[in-house]
């Protein structure tokens, strides 16, 4: 039994002193090699091995990484931990592959071929596509955006894409993340609104990422989150607890139940004098644990292992090497990042991850991932306990608020009064709600500044007073903000909210002079004319093609030598305005097909004024707001309106610190110049009301202003998206009372009944939403002056052509006569506008000198021509029956041609004495 002793401490002996001449090298990124060098040391000192760590300048250096893998090849290495990842990992594979030297990556590759030789302690890719596949069935999301970083191949969410396809349910998008501003993609994707989200970055890269995404407003309550990196939750989130965002992730270390994980914790802290908890490690710096840990239980099996000095250029190989990444490849280890099994290939796919959701209350671990079966055990959060065991009960509290509207205001009583009594509004109303639920009793203190950091870097107001202990709540219109969560806690949000533009009323405008042309829109005019002159088109080819339109132009000659047609383009077209202006024409068709296509566009008409004249009352009366502008980028560009916010507060830290650079130049402009900035909302409101001043504040408040200013009005969208909290001391243990008893008045809707209350009942409110009855508007002039306009319009231009026609009448006879155009104008003048008579007699020149008769018989062909054209004319009037034919014919008796040369030869004879 002794000897058995015996033998066994000496080959154990044996083995630790093979085992401490085993050096394990290590490749890194100098600006993470700290770490993992130092995790590499601890790891190895725990497993009697040494260590050689090279550090790579920068990414993309080739020769110098060929130059480290050389160099720990001479230091015989028995393996190199890789953390570089990417093409420099597909690089040193290759010379690994060569040199027979177990290759150990820590980072998900991007590059990876089956055919390689190697050990991926990462999760493979066929793990991560499962887990979200199945997380995104779980979360029923039908469409999702998946956001990567540039230079990622998506190899972990190859799966994911393949769900847009056309027979899959989902619909998926993909956006590349590049440089260091993300925000330009980030707010193209809330502009088309997407909501859910899946993640795939380095974690280096996710701090940045969250920041941006908050600022650009997509941490608000309906936008949900999966994030590939198994890093999310080694980050301080709780900036981003009270956004009501949803953020999912994983996790590969148990926290809670692995002694192995805090030893190892404490030792990194002693030995990098950091102060981080077990949950906050980097997944790479546990791998690289890991992996010293499968080295240590794989060289265990191989017998005899001998370390050789190898030369690259030489294409030496290491005899154990191939044996040593076999039983890495075979072998069960347990590690901090729980089971480490590996499939043929070296890939890690049967991997058991925690599933972690960002809450209120913190990280909370809702479900497992073990190997391909996702198990959701999400806890059970109780109610309050307001048993008489509960920390709050019956206790007293200071409760900060401030006396804005309508969160508190100072209650108006004919008694004196005092203490709590004095107050009254939104924050106090809910502050005893939470008390009857919670059992505690409260004193008020009014504190008008709500606190944030000063020049000093000392805290202030509200901040200040909890963080000194002279308080523990304050309730007020309190923005949750990043700085202020450095200071002290915040309680779930009670009110979401954001930046709004307030300003007054403009005065309402008149209807335009030509409003009633904007019954129809410009398309519809255009075609109108073009119809019409195709109607009036068509309507002369069809007259003229059909035979009875042709009619006897001298109804008295039963036998013509000549028949006329009535469809002229000028009759046409009069026809077709007569119609539309619903007053008919002389011109009347008698054949079937201009009939027919006559009665069509008397239809059309008919639908085309009943629609025109139904719209044009609501187009005359009318009257418009028309802003001086829409968007704050409309309004940075005004010169005539200035603008300005509340002098302290969230407001203007929005646009102090934004990045936009319009936001940048409002803030100087408020900042440079005297009296945009105020001291208050009331003050900022009673300067809108009464200039040229837009007034930026919280969305909330402008609706309280609406309603009891009824000039005042919101423009625009909102500028962010906030919320309101209830704040307390840091890690305080009222807090998830506080939070429990919010949700539960808000699933309620007792805050929705509160926020009514004091919005649009108490202290003045609904007075706006009054509808008020309006009398019979009147038609003005200014609603009927384009009329007007158009009828002056419509004259002038006739008065116009007749005036033109005048002249050309006058230049005519002047011509035929061989008189002067002067003489004949003056004449015609003459006549005109004696506005007597309506027989107008052909006139010739004076007599010549010696009595000539030619004139005289040139006169009468003239006046019987005339006459006869005149008779030509009225007989062309009505051709359709007999009966009008005949009548036509008496009306122009030789009697009648009798008293008009006579008429003729009084005005004749007049004109010549």
């Amino acid at each position: 039994m002794f000897t058995k002793a015996v033998f066994l401490v000496l080959i154990t002996s044996q083995c630790v002193l093979s085992a401490s001449q085993l050096v394990i090298g290590g490749l890194f990124y100098e600006d993470e090699a700290e770490d993992l060098a130092v995790a590499l040391e601890l790891s190895a000192e725990l497993y009697n091995f040494t260590t050689s760590v090279k550090q790579v300048s920068r990414r993309g250096q080739i020769l110098e990484i060929s130059e480290h893998v050389c160099a720990l090849a001479k230091e015989e290495v028995i393996g190199i931990i890789d953390g570089t990842g990417g093409r420099a990992s597909e690089h040193v594979q290759a010379l690994c592959d060569i040199l027979e030297l177990p290759h150990i990556i820590i980072e998900p590759n991007d590059f990876y071929s089956k055919n390689w030789t190697l050990l991926s302690l990462f999760p493979s890719p066929d793990a991560f596509n499962n887990a979200l596949a199945e997380l995104i069935d779980m979360k029923e999301w039908n469409n999702f955006t998946i956001l990567y970083v540039k230079g990622h191949s998506l190899k972990l969410v190859e799966n994911l894409m393949q769900m847009g396809n056309s027979s899959e349910r989902a619909t998926v998008s993909i956006r590349e993340l590049s440089g260091d501003d993300y925000r330009d993609v980030l707010i193209e994707a809330k502009g088309q609104g997407y909501y859910n989200f899946v993640v795939d970055c380095p974690s280096k890269k996710l701090e940045q990422l969250l920041l941006h995404a908050q600022q650009v407003g997509l941490m608000a309550d309906e936008h949900s989150y999966i994030f590939v990196s198994p890093d999310l939750f080694t980050l301080d989130l709780s900036r981003y607890r009270y956004g009501g965002v949803n953020m999912t992730g994983f996790r590969l270390v148990h926290v809670e139940e692995d002694p192995n994980l805090w030893q190892f914790t404490e030792q990194f802290n002693e030995k990098t004098g950091k102060g981080i908890e077990p949950e906050q490690l980097k997944t790479k710096v546990i791998l690289v644990h890991d992996a010293v840990k499968v080295i240590y239980e794989a060289v265990k099996k191989v017998h005899d292992i001998q370390p050789k000095a190898l030369d690259c250029e030489m294409y030496e190989a290491w005899p154990h090497g191939s044996s040593l990444l076999n039983f890495m490849r075979t072998n069960k280890v347990e590690g901090v990042t729980r089971t480490l099994l590996f499939d043929g290939q070296g890939q890690r796919n049967d991997v058991l991850f925690d599933i972690l959701e960002l809450t209120p209350a913190g990280n909370q671990t809702i479900g497992v991932w073990d190997g391909n079966v996702l198990i959701i055990n999400r806890p059970f959060v109780p109610a309050p306990d307001i048993s008489e065991d509960s920390i709050m009960r019956n206790k007293t509290f200071k409760v900060l608020i401030a006396l804005t509207p309508p969160y508190a205001y100072i209650k108006e009583s004919s008694e004196y009064l005092t203490g709590n009594d004095q107050y009254e509004g939104f924050a106090i109303d809910l502050i005893d709600e939470l008390s009857k639920r919670l059992g505690f009793n409260y004193e008020f203190e009014v504190e008008p500044t709500y606190g944030n950091l000063d020049s000093s870097g000392k805290w202030t107001g509200m901040v200040a007073k909890i963080r000194e202990d002279k308080a523990e709540f304050a309730i007020c219109d309190l923005t949750i903000t990043a700085e202020r969560q450095k200071g002290m806690d915040f309680s779930t949000p009670f009110m979401t909210l954001g930046i709004g533009i307030l300003y007054k009323e403009p005065s309402k405008q008149p209807p335009e002079m030509f409003s009633f042309m904007a019954v129809f829109a410009k398309d519809v005019w255009y075609y109108m004319m073009f119809v019409q002159m195709g109607i009036a088109v068509i309507m002369i080819f069809v007259g003229r093609i059909s035979y009875k339109e042709w009619q006897n132009p001298v109804p008295c000659v039963e036998s013509p030598e000549e028949l006329s047609n009535q469809f002229s383009f000028a009759n046409s077209v009069w026809l077709i305005i007569g119609s539309v202006m619903q007053q008919g024409s002389e011109i009347a068709p008698i054949a079937l097909a201009p009939r027919m296509i006559t009665s069509v566009w008397w239809f059309f008409t008919m639908v085309m004024v009943a629609s025109y004249v139904g719209t044009l009352v609501a187009f005359l009366t009318v009257e418009k707001n028309v802003l001086p502008f829409n968007t704050v980028e409309e309004l940075a560009a005004q010169k005539s309106i200035y603008y300005g916010a509340k002098s302290k507060g969230s407001t203007i830290s929005f646009f102090k610190e934004s990045n936009n650079e319009v936001y940048k130049k409002m803030y100087q402009k408020m900042l440079n110049n005297k009296g945009w900035l105020v001291d208050s909302n009331d003050e900022g409101v009673a300067i809108a009301e009464n200039s040229t001043y837009a007034f930026f504040t919280e969305s909330t408040s402008i609706e309280y202003y609406k309603e009891r200013h009824c000039d005042l009005l919101q423009i625009g969208d909102l500028l962010d998206s906030k919320s309101y909290g209830i704040g307390m001391k840091t890690n305080s243990s009222y807090k998830k009372y506080i939070d429990d008893a919010l949700l539960q008045l808000k699933e309620s809707g007792e805050i929705q009944r509160l926020k009514d209350l004091w919005w649009k009942e108490k202290r003045g409110g609904g007075k706006c939403g009054e509808q008020k009855e309006e009398e019979a508007k009147q038609l003005g002039m200014k609603n009927m002056l384009g009329a007007f306009v158009v009828l002056g319009v419509g004259c002038v231009i006739g008065l116009g052509i007749s005036i033109l026609d005048m002249f050309w009448g006058v230049f005519k006879r002047s011509v035929k006569y061989k008189t002067t155009f002067k003489y004949e104008l003056v004449e015609e003048l003459k006549f005109a506008l004696k506005f007597s008579g309506d027989v107008k007699p052909v006139k010739r020149p004076p007599k010549t000198a010696d009595g000539s008769e030619e004139a005289l018989n040139e006169e009468a062909k003239d006046e019987l021509g005339s006459l006869k054209s005149a008779r030509t004319i009225h007989s062309g009037r009505s051709t359709s029956t007999k009966r009008s034919s005949h009548s036509h014919c008496s009306r122009h008796s030789p009697s009648d041609l009798s008293v008009a040369f006579a008429k003729r030869r009084q005005y004749n004879s007049s004109s010549s004495s």
